[in-house]
């Protein structure tokens, strides 16, 4: 199946875009049981995430947690944490619907474990293959094609593509260079996989991935419902032929997508 790719002509029609796909997904889900799942990253996403899903109206958050695809084992303190950064965002009287990370700066891999703890605690009532189903995952890029804390690099990615919930990386190129991260086995479970990605320093890596190129880690996330879908700007999309069917500028409704079952 193709992904849908969704380009928008300035920041605010991207978070527009993701907005409109949010409150769909989100209505659809709610009408369901249990708790839902969201899984967020770090660089320009926080505000772009959190404008889009706090102007949704009427949501039960009590049902909502988000969860940090990956993170850096540093203090909340640390201007380079990412649950920091999306409390920050948050109202008081939501920042409780996020999931913490919980940071043992001297023991990285008690921080992976701990947080595997956490998605065990709220995602273990749906499972397949013995992993936790997210119902949304947002992802970015880097410039190298990173995403998550997937890292380009044989042996990093190699460390990454086990059957694990969380991995713990100690060598990072890009500092800082602890993290804990979900594997590719984690995102490739998720019922709905989002890349965000802005900016023409990363049109290059956008082709990469809808060619699968190798080359780049985040040509690797290949959902098992084989729902994948873009939000991108005119910059990170101008590489990539804007005459394909599955191009659109805002997203429309749709029904909504079945899980994925054996």
């Amino acid at each position: 199946m193709k992904p849908k790719i969704y380009v928008a002509n300035n920041n605010a029609e991207l978070i527009e875009n993701v907005r409109t796909y949010l409150a769909e997904r989100l209505n659809y889900l709610l009408e369901q049981n249990g708790t839902i799942g969201i899984g967020v990253s770090g660089g320009s996403m926080p505000k772009i995430f959190t404008e889009a899903i706090l102007s949704i109206p009427n949501l039960n958050w009590k049902r909502i947690r988000i969860f940090m695809v990956d993170e850096r084992n540093v203090d909340v303190s640390n201007p380079d944490s990412n649950q920091a950064e999306y409390t920050r965002l948050f109202p008081e009287e939501l920042k409780d619907v996020i999931v913490p990370v919980p940071i043992f700066e001297k023991d990285l891999r008690r921080t992976a474990q701990a947080y595997e703890l956490n998605l065990r605690k709220y995602l273990l009532p749906e499972l397949y293959n013995n992993v936790p189903r997210f119902d949304l995952l947002f992802l970015g890029v880097g410039p190298d094609g990173h995403t998550a804390s997937i890292f380009p690099g044989k042996e990093r990615l190699e460390k990454i593509t086990d059957m694990n919930w969380v991995s713990a990386l100690d060598d990072s190129p890009k500092p800082p260079p602890s993290r804990v991260t979900l594997t590719l086995n984690t995102i490739n479970h998720a019922k709905n996989v989002s890349f965000i990605i802005q900016g023409e320093g990363k049109a290059e890596v956008v082709r990469g991935i809808l060619h699968k190129d190798q080359k780049y880690p985040s040509s690797y996330v290949r959902p098992i419902n084989d729902k994948l879908v873009f939000f991108l700007d005119k910059g990170s999309a101008s590489t990539i032929s804007l005459d394909l069917d599955d191009v659109g500028s805002t997203p429309e409704p749709e029904s909504p997508p079945p899980s994925f079952e054996e």
